[in-house]
């Protein structure tokens, strides 16, 4: 069955599944991805053949399957794959009708719930904390996959409540379902991957509809877990400021908590280096002091394209993931840091009038819970490098290397051509 819009003649097709409707997507949406995707790329090439790379090429040295096996290994290659994956995701749901989808939200809520549960026993630990699946041939983090899980849950549960979100009890079940991962996600402990639960669910009630007081009344009980961190953060300074870094850590990891509601060590100390990073720079301190010297060294037009010294010389530390807008800041300077500024305010500005212009609830909250989750992610990380927000492990989207979260970035691309597809077939 064919629909045509009655004001701007865009043809489109009802239907589960649809691939003709790839005609039709916003092309501005599909440039900006582009281009901020072929950006990412450009700097992980410079982040993988510099001088600290994860990939030595020696020519003439290795078969020929053994050069694309070592391109594989590297970050550039790796990235590359996660592209083409990631686009073949997008096309997917973009052929799917996203009012399908979001019947599913509930199954697909719960299966990654369960997920949640399953990796805190079962899951890989790295670096002390159990975020991952080991599938042999790559790893796979369901807190990631959560995050677009928890936008159709919500989107069908709000098209389906309508006007009762302005009622106390229909808003705080909304949050509760906000709620649940975020207390599993944290118990890995992944706190970034935490943290974006929460705009999202409180973006997407508002623009919903729920009443003003509502949104105030979470101020009363977020007093307690501020107080909660204020007191731990001044016991652990207390504890360090007496007996030294190391037995004041050690002293602070024998204490207990009511409820076993404890910050660990590692969190406590991004917070103290926020504020302090002088306190300790050859170490806590660290990254926080190279970024900012990373982003200053670049200038007004940069080092030149895998010219980066501070990153390639291993001065700055993750510099292909949670810093890797410190790396394209080195190398292209304030113009190139100010156009991949300008590229996502655009992107996110397009991607809200894909919200604003769905006469659907169900697809406008889609828009949103998308363009939230993407929104969030760009300006911690991007305030991080540049020193105006704690330190904390959040990739860039469409910059950072990482499958699992490059997947969720094309998700929700995918998820907003979909609605932007099917906005106008019941006008």
């Amino acid at each position: 069955m064919k629909v045509r819009g009655r004001e701007t003649n865009i043809e489109g097709r009802i239907g589960v599944f649809d691939i003709q409707n790839l005609k039709h997507v916003d092309w501005i949406l599909v440039a900006l991805t582009l281009a901020l995707a072929l950006i990412g790329l450009l700097t992980l090439y410079s982040a993988t053949y510099g001088d600290s790379s994860s990939l030595d090429v020696d020519n003439g040295a290795h078969s020929f399957l053994g050069n694309i096996k070592e391109f594989l290994d590297g970050w550039f290659g790796k990235q590359l794959l996660f592209f083409f994956c990631g686009l073949f995701l997008a096309i997917l749901l973009i052929c799917f009708d996203y009012r399908f989808l979001v019947a599913l939200g509930p199954v697909v809520y719960a299966v990654f719930v369960i997920l949640l549960v399953l990796v805190l026993f079962i899951g890989v630990e790295v670096k002390g904390a159990k975020r991952w699946f080991d599938l042999g041939f790559t790893g796979l983090q369901p807190s990631e996959f959560t995050k677009v899980a928890l936008v159709y849950m919500l989107a069908w549960y709000l098209s389906r409540i309508g006007p009762n979100i302005s009622r106390l009890f229909f808003f705080l079940l909304a949050l509760a379902f906000a709620g649940i991962p975020f207390i599993l996600i944290f118990l890995e402990p992944s706190l970034s991957a935490a943290l974006i639960l929460g705009p999202v669910a409180l973006v997407m009630v508002f623009v919903a509809g729920c009443r003003w007081w509502h949104l105030g009344i979470l101020f009363l009980p977020a007093i307690l877990p501020a107080l909660f961190v204020y007191m731990q953060l001044n016991e652990y300074r207390g504890l360090i400021e007496s007996m030294g870094q190391e037995e004041g850590s050690k002293a602070y990891m024998d204490k207990e908590y009511p409820l076993g509601l404890k910050l660990t060590n590692k969190q406590l100390d991004r917070i103290l280096m926020f504020r302090e990073p002088e306190r300790d720079p050859l170490s806590k301190g660290y990254h926080a002091i190279q970024a900012r010297i990373t982003v200053g060294s670049g200038q007004f037009v940069g080092k030149g394209f895998c010219n980066g010294t501070q990153t390639h010389m291993s001065f700055l530390p993750e510099f292909h993931n949670d810093y890797i807008f410190a790396l394209l800041a080195e190398e292209w300077g304030f113009v190139g840091a100010t156009t991949v500024t300008v590229l996502f305010l655009l992107f996110f500005l397009r991607a809200l009038s894909v919200a604003q212009s769905c006469p659907d609830t169900a697809g406008s909250m889609l828009a949103v819970g998308s363009t939230t989750i993407l929104a969030t992610h760009a300006f911690i990380n991007i305030g991080i490098t540049v020193g105006l927000l704690p330190v904390t492990g959040m990739p860039l989207p469409f910059l950072s290397y990482g499958g699992s979260f490059y997947f969720t970035t094309m998700l929700c691309v995918g998820t907003l051509m979909s609605v932007y597809v099917r906005r106008r077939f019941f006008e």
